[in-house]
């Protein structure tokens, strides 16, 4: 009877332990299901951002012949379909990066130049290259000039 009792304590005991080990499993199941559920929705989030970025360098041509087109009726036609890139480029949540005249911010910019000036240290003086954002993400960096404030002290003989 004895050990019928101690070998029932044992049985529970084990049977305790697989429950919580269950339990453990079941927990970290759940868990992956998540991390893959939200690693799927980044994925799709995030499909269209390498055909978007190409798509910038389009944008980059358009603005640059923007610029030199002399005659009316061709500046209209470019300027039109300009216009309905841009549109679908915000239809998918794509954005200036806003950089003239601003602070530097290494998080959407990039330095390629720097330039004695008497704006502030690291103002944007020139925007080289448009940048732009994806969600909220950046998709491409702009590619900025920044100022190097002069120090005007007299020079001393």
């Amino acid at each position: 009877m004895i050990i019928l009792s101690q070998q029932n304590k044992t049985l529970e005991q084990e049977l305790q332990e697989n429950k919580q080990a269950n339990l453990y499993l079941m927990a970290d199941f759940e868990n992956y299901k998540k991390h893959v559920e939200k690693h799927l929705e980044n994925a799709k989030c995030f499909s269209n951002e390498k055909l978007l970025k190409e798509l910038l360098f389009i944008v980059d041509d358009f603005e640059r012949a923007l610029t030199i087109i002399k005659d009316k009726e061709d500046l209209k036609g470019v300027t039109l379909v300009y216009n309905n890139l841009m549109k679908l480029l915000n239809s998918y949540e794509i954005k200036k990066i806003d950089s003239l005249g601003k602070q530097l911010d290494p998080d959407y910019h990039e330095v390629l130049l720097q330039e004695e000036s008497s704006k502030p240290d690291n103002e944007i003086i020139e925007e080289l290259q448009r940048g732009y954002t994806y969600k909220n993400k950046v998709l491409r960096y702009a590619k900025v000039k920044v100022s190097k404030q002069v120090d005007e002290k007299p020079v001393q003989v």
